[in-house]
């Protein structure tokens, strides 16, 4: 198979399975459902990967943006793509998600900008390897079933439990393999479903962080 073959192969892949990942999340995907690997082939030659779906019933949208024109995302390419989705365009609001697929891992400059839009300008950024996207983590059979809590859930939680302060939960990065496919945000709190051989199914919770 040449490189060419690989590549395309490789979106089609993380196409598919981020399509999978966004409507396990309660996203409508019909409309970037079903294509083609050669019709991937002709969208990544023109530059329309790109993806905007919105969920069910929040009404809240998720823009997906393939970044593979050089290996690493820069803090400025990031500025550019905001700027354009949140201010130009107004696609997005704070309430959406932004989800960037890249030719590699974040790196530590990188981390340190997705978190620095978090904490002061309330822009929510997730980044995936493409790697990452050539299955769906979340039907891998040693992946606990991983939900993210409304507020009034988590309400009930504390009660429940006795909670005071969320902080008393333990704690899951938001760059968590499972937290980065379920898009959870710092200062949410997931509940995570562990199946056992030996005894019944039990859950425990996690703030993210």
């Amino acid at each position: 198979m040449s490189s060419n073959s690989n590549r395309v192969l490789s979106l089609y892949k993380s196409r598919n399975n981020i399509l999978e990942i966004l409507e396990t999340l309660g996203y409508t995907i019909s409309d970037y459902s079903g294509f083609s690997i050669n019709e991937i082939d002709a969208m990544f030659v023109n530059q329309q990967l790109d993806m905007l779906l919105t969920h069910k019933s929040k009404q809240t949208k998720t823009y997906v943006k393939y970044f593979l024109t050089s290996k690493q995302i820069r803090p400025q390419n990031l500025d550019e793509i905001i700027e354009d989705l949140f201010v130009i365009d107004n696609v997005l609001t704070k309430e959406d998600t932004l989800v960037i697929i890249t030719e590699e891992e974040p790196n530590d400059t990188l981390v340190s900008k997705l978190k620095y839009l978090f904490d002061h300008d309330g822009v929510f950024v997730v980044v995936h390897n493409i790697q990452r996207l050539q299955f769906n983590i979340l039907n891998h059979k040693f992946v606990p079933t991983t939900t993210i809590l409304t507020h009034d859930e988590v309400n009930k939680l504390k009660v429940k439990h006795n909670i005071k302060e969320l902080s008393q939960l333990p704690e899951i990065s938001r760059f968590d393999p499972v937290a980065l496919a379920i898009a959870i945000r710092p200062g949410q709190v997931c509940k995570i479903l562990r199946s056992s051989a030996t005894a019944l199914d039990y859950e425990y919770y996690r703030i993210c962080v």
